[in-house]
């Protein structure tokens, strides 16, 4: 079976390597008239799943907004990621998990592969109790032919300045995060990814050297300020392997579905042309 890797170049290529993430967060719910219950849950989900039909290579639900419903949140989460396995499309889980290998080791039997508790394709993932402490995660992505993308460079500012923290051997905690990414990314090529911010300065942007060959999601296009434009600009270096993904000024155009498919649409033909 291909993995994650080998899917998304796939998708990319005939659908533009754009991602949306599905927020169904209290903002977007009070746009649309939604009750904040799991009936408005429900509806949001089936209402941007058929927006999006097989027309995007990802969609990213964040844990969290599902979590914030209970049980029935999360069973949602679960039929939404089976739903985008029908239709053809990747689920990335914004989880941002992170703990020790126990811990993890059930995280990813709770995330990962078709067989799993909610069925995704790949998960985020935070290292920030140790990079080596994700080794389960690794294995399992490895074993269902799914990814993980550890946090390196955040797009949320209150993350600077933990994230350019000094290490004993003078790299930042980002460097060397992404040092470790790229090693591992050597022994499993395609299974470990990082999470790199789509606000990325100029400056800022040297992180990305130390990334060959990993697959890069970077959210933040969008409400967050970034870009399409300056995604190419900014990664351009690492053509062909980036996950822009966007999440409000997507969702914010429901609860019609003609209205999202045009945003989609638009965000999507966009990222073909200057990303490829």
């Amino acid at each position: 079976m291909p993995g994650f890797a080998e899917r998304f170049a796939e998708f990319a290529r005939l659908r533009s390597p754009l991602c949306l993430g599905l927020d169904p967060s209290e903002e977007v719910f009070a746009a649309w008239g939604l009750k904040s219950d799991a009936s408005g849950l429900e509806r949001f989900c089936g209402t941007v799943l058929e927006a999006v039909g097989d027309s995007l290579p990802v969609v990213k639900p964040q844990a969290a907004f599902f979590e914030r419903f209970g049980p029935a949140g999360m069973a949602q989460l679960a039929q939404a990621a089976a739903q985008l396995r029908r239709q053809n499309v990747l689920s990335l889980i914004d989880a941002k998990r992170g703990d020790v290998p126990g811990t993890m080791q059930g995280y990813a039997a709770a995330m990962l592969g078709a067989d799993s508790g909610f069925g995704g394709d790949a998960m985020t993932v935070s290292a920030y109790l140790g990079f080596e402490a994700l080794r389960p995660t690794f294995e399992r992505a490895a074993a269902t032919g799914a990814a993980v993308f550890v946090v390196v460079h955040s797009s949320n500012p209150e993350g600077r300045a933990l994230q350019s923290a000094r290490m004993a051997d003078g790299r930042s905690v980002s460097q060397t995060l992404a040092d470790a990414v790229t090693t591992e990314n050597r022994l499993a090529p395609g299974v470990v990814g990082a999470v790199v911010g789509a606000t990325l300065s100029q400056e800022e942007a040297g992180i990305l050297d130390r990334l060959s060959g990993a697959l890069l999601l970077a959210p933040g296009v969008g409400a967050q300020g970034a870009t399409l434009d300056a995604v190419a600009s900014r990664f351009a270096c690492a053509q062909g392997r980036v996950i822009p993904s966007v999440s409000r000024d997507i969702l914010m155009k429901g609860p019609s579905v003609a209205g999202l498919r045009t945003a989609i649409d638009r965000y999507r033909d966009q990222a073909w042309a200057v990303l490829g």
